[in-house]
């Protein structure tokens, strides 16, 4: 039986305030953020954002581009035991084969110049920046949550500092 839906903790999500959590609905790829009995934010991600959010949910130092590439293009089995995995570390054992992977293919685009690096990264930065990415939704739903990139490796999960939340 699949599981439809995940709940992480602040234990689970450091970028997370004390005292709320995120129900995530695989299925539906609906992220609900409850906090002090109430639903505080939902909505609902594109397949791409989805898969990008979950991993960045669980790294809780970012991750690099190849994990992310990997769980973007796993099949939808692999994605289903990440998101059964109880750490990061164990979606990191499920996903090694594609991680080594992704590692050697942007190494070699890396060596054939920057514009091909480019244009294999052009999906994540996708998933996480343009209009119906990670960092768009989360902010115009009011989810207090923003993505940073980790110049050169990857992104990583922040909460929004309270001043920014407020304008």
């Amino acid at each position: 039986m699949r599981q439809k839906f995940v709940y992480l903790s602040p234990e689970d999500v450091p970028a997370l305030p004390a005292g709320y959590f995120l129900a995530l609905n695989a299925d539906e790829r609906i992220v609900t953020l409850l906090g002090h009995g109430r639903v505080c934010a939902q909505c609902r991600f594109s397949r791409s954002a989805f898969r990008l959010l979950f991993v960045l949910l669980r790294a809780p130092y970012g991750a690099d581009y190849a994990e992310l590439l990997a769980c973007l293009r796993c099949s939808e089995a692999i994605f289903r035991k990440l998101l059964m995995a109880p750490s990061y570390e164990q979606m990191l054992e499920i996903l090694a084969p594609q991680i080594a992977r992704w590692h050697k293919h942007l190494e070699r685009c890396s060596n054939q110049g920057q514009d091909m690096l480019e244009k294999e990264l052009k999906i994540v930065r996708r998933a996480a920046k343009e209009r119906q990415g990670v960092n768009p939704v989360l902010r115009k739903n009011g989810f207090a949550l923003t993505v940073r990139a980790l110049y050169r490796r990857g992104y990583l999960l922040t909460r929004i500092p309270l001043a920014q939340q407020a304008g």
